[in-house]
């Protein structure tokens, strides 16, 4: 036997000058368990995540129904006497004498009248009486409403600085919708003459 051989049969037999290198089987079995529990207890977390976190279209719908249905409110007319009655533009309060008989704008829709109303007080039935339901397919004929989504509103005379009670109202109007979705917009309207017109 040669002396340049010796590394070569010593490769074949367990010589103390080389040691092993790698994992054992039960090394990597475990480590594979371990990466395993971690890598499933990581997906569990995401899914719940991403299952619970917060959607933003229904939160979007119900804002877009809110301002719509503002802007249909807002777009009515705040006057003494009903529309068509020959002093609808001078009047200056809500008298017969001034409007007409059985013309003066009361709260409430007239009878017949259907939305959009020509007057910001024919949304609710009394001023401070708490909410009342407006129905949302009504906003607009050619496009239908989303389903799960309800509208409310309610209107306060609301004084400010030097304006009366009865010259500015507050308008709030409430949306809900499917996933606890709700939406609330206030706006003010003021009588600032008496010949606002729808």
């Amino acid at each position: 036997m040669r002396t340049t051989d010796a590394p070569l049969l010593c490769c074949w037999r367990k010589c103390p000058s080389f040691q092993q290198q790698g994992f054992t089987l039960i090394e990597t079995i475990v480590f594979l368990l371990v990466v395993g529990i971690g890598v499933v207890g990581l997906l569990s977390a995401i899914g719940t995540a991403v299952r619970h976190s917060a959607d933003p279209l229904p939160q979007k719908q119900a804002l877009a129904i809110a301002e719509a249905l503002m802007e249909e409110i807002n777009a009515a007319g705040f006057t003494f006497c009903q529309a068509g009655t020959p002093n609808f533009f001078s009047a200056t309060e809500a008298t017969e004498t001034q409007c007409g008989i059985n013309n003066t704008e009361s709260v409430g829709p007239e009878t017949g009248e259907v939305r959009p109303y020509d007057n910001v007080n024919d949304y609710v039935t009394a001023f401070d009486a708490g909410t009342v339901p407006l129905v949302i397919s009504e906003i607009n004929a050619s496009m239908p409403a989303p389903p799960n989504y309800q509208a409310s509103i309610s209107i306060s005379q609301a004084g400010m600085a030097s304006i009366p009670a009865t010259e500015a109202l507050r308008i709030t109007l409430v949306v809900t919708g499917p996933n606890n979705t709700r939406v609330s917009l206030d706006s003010y309207r003021t009588r600032h003459a008496p010949r606002v017109s729808p």
